[in-house]
Protein backbone atom coordinates (compact mmCIF):
# COMPACT_ATOMS: atom_id res chain seq x y z
CA UNK A 1 0.00 0.00 0.00
CA UNK A 2 1.55 3.22 -0.94
CA UNK A 3 2.39 6.39 1.57
CA UNK A 4 -1.21 8.23 0.20
CA UNK A 5 -2.94 5.24 0.16
CA UNK A 6 -2.22 4.86 4.05
CA UNK A 7 -2.61 8.41 4.71
CA UNK A 8 -5.95 8.75 2.91
CA UNK A 9 -7.18 5.36 4.71
CA UNK A 10 -6.23 6.81 8.40
CA UNK A 11 -8.05 10.26 7.64
CA UNK A 12 -10.97 8.28 6.33
CA UNK A 13 -11.20 6.75 9.44
CA UNK A 14 -10.75 9.83 11.87
CA UNK A 15 -13.38 11.32 9.89
CA UNK A 16 -16.26 8.45 10.23
CA UNK A 17 -15.33 8.66 13.84
CA UNK A 18 -15.59 12.30 14.31
CA UNK A 19 -18.87 12.28 11.82
CA UNK A 20 -20.34 8.73 13.11
CA UNK A 21 -24.64 9.27 13.06
CA UNK A 22 -26.32 8.77 16.41
CA UNK A 23 -30.01 7.33 16.03
CA UNK A 24 -32.31 9.65 16.10
CA UNK A 25 -33.56 8.24 19.72
CA UNK A 26 -29.75 9.26 20.98
CA UNK A 27 -30.60 12.73 19.51
CA UNK A 28 -34.15 13.24 21.22
CA UNK A 29 -32.36 12.06 24.48
CA UNK A 30 -29.76 14.98 23.96
CA UNK A 31 -26.70 12.36 23.18
CA UNK A 32 -24.91 13.69 19.56
CA UNK A 33 -22.46 12.21 17.92
CA UNK A 34 -19.75 14.44 19.20
CA UNK A 35 -20.67 12.60 22.79
CA UNK A 36 -20.15 9.26 21.29
CA UNK A 37 -16.68 10.38 19.99
CA UNK A 38 -15.99 11.62 23.19
CA UNK A 39 -17.18 8.63 25.42
CA UNK A 40 -15.45 6.70 23.10
CA UNK A 41 -12.25 8.68 23.27
CA UNK A 42 -12.51 8.03 27.16
CA UNK A 43 -12.59 4.00 26.58
CA UNK A 44 -9.52 3.95 24.18
CA UNK A 45 -7.40 6.23 26.57
CA UNK A 46 -8.12 3.32 29.16
CA UNK A 47 -5.88 0.28 26.93
CA UNK A 48 -3.35 -0.46 29.88
CA UNK A 49 -6.22 -0.66 31.90
CA UNK A 50 -7.85 -3.30 29.78
CA UNK A 51 -5.08 -5.15 29.47
CA UNK A 52 -4.59 -5.55 33.20
CA UNK A 53 -8.04 -6.38 33.51
CA UNK A 54 -7.82 -9.54 31.11
CA UNK A 55 -4.37 -10.15 32.96
CA UNK A 56 -6.09 -10.75 36.25
CA UNK A 57 -9.54 -12.67 35.38
CA UNK A 58 -10.49 -15.73 36.57
CA UNK A 59 -9.73 -17.37 32.81
CA UNK A 60 -6.51 -15.70 32.41
CA UNK A 61 -4.10 -17.46 30.23
CA UNK A 62 -1.33 -15.26 29.78
CA UNK A 63 -0.15 -11.43 28.60
CA UNK A 64 -2.70 -10.39 25.94
CA UNK A 65 -3.45 -7.66 23.68
CA UNK A 66 -6.26 -5.57 23.39
CA UNK A 67 -8.63 -3.88 20.25
CA UNK A 68 -10.80 -1.48 20.93
CA UNK A 69 -13.90 -1.81 18.62
CA UNK A 70 -14.33 1.09 17.22
CA UNK A 71 -17.84 1.80 18.30
CA UNK A 72 -19.72 3.23 21.09
CA UNK A 73 -23.27 2.58 21.69
CA UNK A 74 -26.02 4.41 23.85
CA UNK A 75 -27.47 2.21 26.69
CA UNK A 76 -30.83 3.03 28.48
CA UNK A 77 -32.08 1.87 31.67
CA UNK A 78 -35.89 1.56 32.70
CA UNK A 79 -37.05 5.40 33.91
CA UNK A 80 -38.39 5.72 37.17
CA UNK A 81 -40.37 8.68 35.93
CA UNK A 82 -41.75 6.13 33.11
CA UNK A 83 -42.86 3.30 35.54
CA UNK A 84 -44.99 5.70 37.85
CA UNK A 85 -46.65 6.80 34.55
CA UNK A 86 -45.54 10.18 34.54
CA UNK A 87 -46.79 11.94 31.65
CA UNK A 88 -44.51 12.31 28.41
CA UNK A 89 -42.01 10.26 30.05
CA UNK A 90 -39.99 7.58 27.40
CA UNK A 91 -38.85 3.96 28.54
CA UNK A 92 -35.43 4.59 29.06
CA UNK A 93 -33.10 7.18 30.68
CA UNK A 94 -29.95 7.19 28.49
CA UNK A 95 -27.33 5.45 31.13
CA UNK A 96 -24.23 5.44 29.27
CA UNK A 97 -22.15 4.16 26.20
CA UNK A 98 -21.05 1.03 25.93
CA UNK A 99 -17.91 0.34 23.82
CA UNK A 100 -16.69 -2.88 23.21
CA UNK A 101 -13.15 -4.74 23.60
CA UNK A 102 -11.34 -7.78 22.53
CA UNK A 103 -8.66 -9.16 24.12
CA UNK A 104 -6.30 -11.00 21.60
CA UNK A 105 -7.04 -14.60 22.92
CA UNK A 106 -10.84 -14.02 22.36
CA UNK A 107 -12.36 -12.80 25.59
CA UNK A 108 -14.69 -9.67 25.39
CA UNK A 109 -15.40 -6.61 27.54
CA UNK A 110 -17.31 -3.97 27.40
CA UNK A 111 -16.37 -0.37 28.59
CA UNK A 112 -19.24 2.19 29.97
CA UNK A 113 -18.75 5.51 29.06
CA UNK A 114 -20.43 8.05 31.56
CA UNK A 115 -20.70 11.55 31.22
CA UNK A 116 -19.46 13.11 34.85
CA UNK A 117 -20.20 15.64 36.94
CA UNK A 118 -17.98 18.27 35.21
CA UNK A 119 -19.56 17.11 31.69
CA UNK A 120 -16.51 15.09 30.43
CA UNK A 121 -17.02 11.69 29.71
CA UNK A 122 -15.44 9.04 31.91
CA UNK A 123 -15.32 5.27 31.98
CA UNK A 124 -17.64 4.16 35.31
CA UNK A 125 -17.37 0.73 34.87
CA UNK A 126 -15.44 -2.29 32.80
CA UNK A 127 -17.79 -5.28 32.37
CA UNK A 128 -16.85 -8.48 31.17
CA UNK A 129 -18.80 -10.12 27.56
CA UNK A 130 -20.07 -8.09 24.83
CA UNK A 131 -23.43 -8.25 25.88
CA UNK A 132 -24.63 -4.49 24.64
CA UNK A 133 -22.62 -4.36 21.79
CA UNK A 134 -24.75 -7.91 20.30
CA UNK A 135 -28.28 -6.73 21.27
CA UNK A 136 -27.52 -3.41 19.44
CA UNK A 137 -25.62 -4.85 16.28
CA UNK A 138 -28.94 -6.08 15.81
CA UNK A 139 -31.73 -3.34 17.04
CA UNK A 140 -33.42 -1.66 13.40
CA UNK A 141 -32.44 1.56 12.19
CA UNK A 142 -33.66 4.35 14.67
CA UNK A 143 -34.35 2.04 17.58
CA UNK A 144 -33.24 2.38 21.25
CA UNK A 145 -31.44 0.12 22.94
CA UNK A 146 -33.37 -0.54 26.46
CA UNK A 147 -32.08 -2.53 29.65
CA UNK A 148 -34.66 -3.45 32.46
CA UNK A 149 -31.77 -4.00 34.82
CA UNK A 150 -33.89 -5.78 37.71
CA UNK A 151 -34.58 -8.83 35.39
CA UNK A 152 -32.18 -8.51 33.49
CA UNK A 153 -33.68 -8.33 30.19
CA UNK A 154 -33.03 -5.95 26.87
CA UNK A 155 -35.42 -4.50 24.67
CA UNK A 156 -35.39 -2.34 21.48
CA UNK A 157 -37.71 0.41 21.14
CA UNK A 158 -38.92 2.19 18.30
CA UNK A 159 -42.00 3.27 16.81
CA UNK A 160 -44.57 3.41 19.83
CA UNK A 161 -43.57 -0.52 20.44
CA UNK A 162 -41.28 -2.24 22.49
CA UNK A 163 -39.69 -6.09 21.35
CA UNK A 164 -37.79 -8.09 23.69
CA UNK A 165 -34.61 -9.08 22.68
CA UNK A 166 -33.30 -11.54 25.15
CA UNK A 167 -36.08 -13.57 25.36
CA UNK A 168 -38.63 -15.05 22.70
CA UNK A 169 -41.78 -12.89 22.84
CA UNK A 170 -43.74 -10.80 21.04
CA UNK A 171 -43.49 -7.06 20.89
CA UNK A 172 -45.81 -4.43 23.23
CA UNK A 173 -47.14 -0.63 22.77
CA UNK A 174 -45.00 1.09 24.83
CA UNK A 175 -48.37 1.59 26.97
CA UNK A 176 -48.80 -2.12 27.29
CA UNK A 177 -44.81 -2.13 28.84
CA UNK A 178 -45.48 0.99 30.99
CA UNK A 179 -48.19 -1.18 33.04
CA UNK A 180 -46.41 -4.00 33.22
CA UNK A 181 -43.62 -2.06 34.81
CA UNK A 182 -45.88 -0.02 36.70
CA UNK A 183 -47.12 -3.35 38.48
CA UNK A 184 -43.50 -4.43 39.06
CA UNK A 185 -41.72 -1.93 40.27
CA UNK A 186 -44.58 1.03 41.29
CA UNK A 187 -44.61 0.70 44.80
CA UNK A 188 -40.39 -0.07 45.03
CA UNK A 189 -39.20 3.17 44.19
CA UNK A 190 -36.93 5.67 46.03
CA UNK A 191 -38.97 6.98 49.34
CA UNK A 192 -41.78 3.95 48.86
CA UNK A 193 -42.14 1.73 52.18
CA UNK A 194 -40.11 -1.07 50.00
CA UNK A 195 -37.24 1.45 50.21
CA UNK A 196 -37.52 2.88 53.48
CA UNK A 197 -37.43 -1.27 54.59
CA UNK A 198 -34.41 -1.60 53.23
CA UNK A 199 -35.19 -4.46 50.65
CA UNK A 200 -32.66 -4.23 48.11
CA UNK A 201 -31.97 -1.22 48.23
CA UNK A 202 -35.38 0.31 46.36
CA UNK A 203 -35.53 0.95 42.54
CA UNK A 204 -33.12 3.69 41.28
CA UNK A 205 -32.70 3.28 37.74
CA UNK A 206 -30.40 6.04 36.74
CA UNK A 207 -28.49 7.13 40.21
CA UNK A 208 -25.48 4.81 39.07
CA UNK A 209 -24.12 2.27 36.94
CA UNK A 210 -23.69 -0.80 38.28
CA UNK A 211 -21.20 -3.69 37.51
CA UNK A 212 -22.22 -6.78 35.49
CA UNK A 213 -20.78 -10.29 35.85
CA UNK A 214 -17.35 -10.06 36.86
CA UNK A 215 -16.70 -6.55 35.76
CA UNK A 216 -14.09 -4.90 37.47
CA UNK A 217 -14.47 -1.74 39.93
CA UNK A 218 -14.11 1.57 38.18
CA UNK A 219 -11.17 3.17 37.23
CA UNK A 220 -9.57 6.16 39.41
CA UNK A 221 -10.94 9.82 37.92
CA UNK A 222 -9.94 9.82 34.03
CA UNK A 223 -10.69 13.22 32.64
CA UNK A 224 -10.92 12.90 29.26
CA UNK A 225 -12.63 16.50 28.66
CA UNK A 226 -9.13 17.29 26.35
CA UNK A 227 -9.60 14.22 23.83
CA UNK A 228 -11.50 15.32 21.76
CA UNK A 229 -8.73 18.54 20.73
CA UNK A 230 -6.42 15.96 20.43
CA UNK A 231 -8.93 13.96 18.05
CA UNK A 232 -9.47 16.83 16.07
CA UNK A 233 -5.41 18.06 16.29
CA UNK A 234 -4.70 14.01 14.97
CA UNK A 235 -7.23 14.70 12.14
CA UNK A 236 -5.87 18.14 10.99
CA UNK A 237 -2.10 16.51 11.36
CA UNK A 238 -3.91 13.97 9.03
CA UNK A 239 -4.88 15.65 6.65
CA UNK A 240 -1.79 17.91 6.26
CA UNK A 241 0.24 15.00 6.19
CA UNK A 242 -2.03 13.41 2.98
CA UNK A 243 -1.83 17.20 1.20
CA UNK A 244 1.67 16.95 1.67
CA UNK A 245 2.23 13.37 0.01
CA UNK A 246 -0.11 14.64 -2.56
CA UNK A 247 2.18 17.85 -3.38
CA UNK A 248 5.06 15.35 -3.50
CA UNK A 249 3.48 12.73 -6.41
CA UNK A 250 2.14 16.20 -8.49
CA UNK A 251 5.88 17.42 -8.50
CA UNK A 252 7.72 14.24 -9.30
Amino acid sequence: MSRRVLALAVLTGAALLMTAPVSGAAQAAGISSADAVAAHAAAAGLQDTLVRFFAQAPDAHGPVSVRIAPDAYPVYELSPDFVVGKPGATPGDFAYFAVPARASDGRTATLWSVRGDDGAWQVGNIASGDVEGAYARTLPTGAQLLHEPQVDAWYAVRDGRVTPLSENKSAVTVADYQRTVSARYADKLPGSAYDRDGEAGGYDATSQVMPRGDGGPAPSSHDTGWVPLLILAGVLAVSGAGYVLHLRRISA
